[in-house]
């Protein structure tokens, strides 16, 4: 893992540029969600009963607010504003996942230079289309869950310990979902290669999936407690500290997610060339 992981990390250091365009990306999405939850979310939280409220003020309020939200055009407003930044997201994803694997592949070649937005141009068609499968694919099982994971999840409004029943089945889905990407990451490796294929990379991957499995968990591991530290970190230095700190994540998180990408791409293209060698 340590072979892998490490070449992952030199190859990000060869794409940095790709970072910051992963952070100022992330930033801008940020911030225009944090804009609609303010305007959204505040004005019902100012009404939130002061001192401190006691079971029937508390229905109360929540009996308001669905009131003020069922009867309110804003509503809509909101709606729409979200559904435009999803298909923006939606769209810019399959594009920036062009460019990234365009980069890697001319990196093992030995070439060098800003290839991410050829890589754009070239595989923008194919990746659009593999991401629109993964989205179908990752929230089809929604179908089946949702009966059995909306009830536990509207109690532990009141009742937060009612997340437990829901525990299991969202676990089963982040592990369905984590497995699926990493299949259709290597066939997306090979559909952008000049030398290999889909069928090749599907056959790495079913070989080699425990050490995709590991390396997308320790990559993962590592940044989800680097991110729970900034966020710590930002909930106790408030003001300006705070505000840096906060947005010092997007640019973790833009890091780690091109390194666990990286080092992917080291797995599957270290035994691609190792099978295509053997007789």
């Amino acid at each position: 893992m340590k072979v892998y992981t490490g070449k992952g990390w030199l190859s990000v250091k060869e794409q940095f540029y790709v970072i910051i365009l992963l952070f100022l990306y992330r930033l801008m999405w940020g911030y225009c969600l944090y804009r609609i939850v303010k305007s959204a979310v505040v004005p019902l939280l100012m009404r939130f009963p002061d001192p401190a409220p006691n079971e029937l003020s508390k229905l109360l309020f929540f009996y308001e607010g669905e009131m003020a939200l069922s009867q309110s055009s804003d509503i809509h407003l909101y709606a729409w504003l979200l559904l435009g930044m999803l298909l923006v997201r939606m769209t810019l994803t399959p594009l920036i996942h062009a460019g990234i694997f365009y980069n890697l592949h001319q990196e093992v070649k030995g070439e060098r230079g800003l290839f991410f937005f050829q890589g754009m141009r070239k595989f923008w068609k194919p990746m659009t289309l593999f991401y629109m499968i993964e989205t179908i694919l990752i929230f089809t099982p929604a179908y089946l869950l949702l009966p059995k994971i909306l009830p536990p999840l509207l109690e532990a409004i009141r009742e937060p310990s009612a997340l437990l029943k829901a525990a299991p089945y969202l676990a089963g889905w982040l592990i369905y979902a984590q497995l699926l990407r990493l299949l259709l990451l290597y066939l997306q490796f090979g559909k952008t290669a000049d030398d290999s294929g889909m069928l090749p990379s599907l056959l790495v991957f079913l070989r080699h999936i425990g050490k995709a499995a590991l390396v997308s968990i320790i990559i993962g591991g590592t940044a989800m407690l680097i991110f729970l530290l900034l966020s710590g970190l930002s909930l106790f230095w408030s003001g300006l500290t705070g505000i840096i700190i906060q947005q010092a994540s997007y640019f973790v998180s833009s890091l780690f997610q091109l390194w666990g990408v990286t080092a992917q791409f080291q797995v599957w293209h270290t035994h691609t060339h190792t099978h295509s060698q053997q007789p």
